[in-house]
C-alpha cells in the first residue's frame, strides 16, 4: 500500500511540474468568447462618476477590489477628451488585481482606448511570468469607441497590469494617453472530482511505467 501511495503521490508531483512547465496565455480580442471561459466575479466600471472631468487625488484610486495607480482621472463624454463612456485616463496605468479578496484570478479583460493617435503597451504580471503586447493600436477614444483585450491564463493568475501609450515615452507625443473600463475578473471552474480521480489513474499508470523501466525504483524502498 505504501509503494502505491508513493507511486501516486509521485504521478501528481509530475503531473503539477507539467502544469507550470505549461503555464500559457490565450488573448481575446471578444468579451462573449472570454467571459465564457469561466466564472465571472469582477465587472468594474466609472459610469457613476461625472460624464467631465474627475480628478483622482495622489493619482492612484481603489476599485471593487482592484488599485489603480499614475492615473491622471476619470474623462466622460463632456470632457472634451472623450466621446467614450467614463474612463479611467492617464500616459501609464497600472492595476494591482492582488488587493482584492479573491486574488488569484486567472480569466481578465477590459476596454481600453488610446487619444492622441498613439500606439499602446500592454504588460500582465502573473505569480510565474510577464507578458507583453507592444505597438497594439486600439481605438481612439475620441471617436467614442472601446477595444476589448482581455486574456485566459492557464497554470498561473494575474497579480497585476499596466497600459502605456508609447509616444509619451518615446517622444512624439507628451499628451498622448490610454484610458481603462469595464475591468473583467474571473477564475476558471475547478476540475470535477472524476477529473481529479482520473489525474490520480493517469499518474499511477505513469508511474508505474517509469519504474518498470527503472526510472522510479528507488520509490519501492
Amino acid at each position: 500500500m505504501k509503494k502505491v501511495v508513493a507511486f501516486l503521490v509521485a504521478g501528481m508531483l509530475m503531473l503539477g511540474l507539467a502544469r507550470e512547465a505549461n503555464a500559457s496565455l490565450t488573448q481575446y480580442t471578444d468579451r462573449s468568447s472570454l467571459t465564457a471561459q469561466g466564472v465571472i466575479d469582477i465587472n468594474s466600471n466609472f459610469l457613476d462618476y461625472s460624464t467631465g472631468i474627475n480628478i483622482i487625488p495622489n493619482n492612484s484610486i481603489t476599485r471593487d477590489g482592484v488599485s489603480y495607480y499614475q492615473v491622471n482621472g476619470i474623462i466622460g463624454p463632456t470632457s472634451g477628451i472623450t466621446k467614450t463612456e467614463q474612463i479611467l485616463a492617464g500616459q501609464y496605468i497600472f492595476g494591482d488585481t492582488t488587493t482584492s479578496s479573491q486574488s488569484h484570478y486567472n480569466i481578465f479583460g477590459a476596454d481600453i482606448a488610446q487619444y492622441h493617435g498613439t500606439p499602446i503597451t500592454i504588460t500582465i504580471y502573473t505569480d510565474k511570468n510577464t507578458y507583453t503586447d507592444s505597438s497594439d493600436w486600439v481605438s481612439n477614444m475620441n471617436t467614442g469607441h472601446l477595444s476589448f483585450r482581455g486574456g485566459v491564463l492557464s497554470g498561473e493568475y494575474i497579480k497585476g497590469f499596466s497600459i502605456k501609450a508609447d509616444n509619451a515615452y518615446n517622444g512624439v507625443d507628451d499628451t498622448a494617453g490610454v484610458g481603462i473600463t469595464n475591468l473583467t475578473l474571473g477564475h476558471s471552474p475547478a476540475p470535477e472530482p472524476s477529473t481529479y480521480a482520473l489525474m490520480g489513474i493517469g499518474g499511477l499508470l505513469l508511474v508505474f511505467r517509469l519504474r518498470k523501466s527503472g526510472i522510479v525504483s528507488t520509490l519501492s524502498a
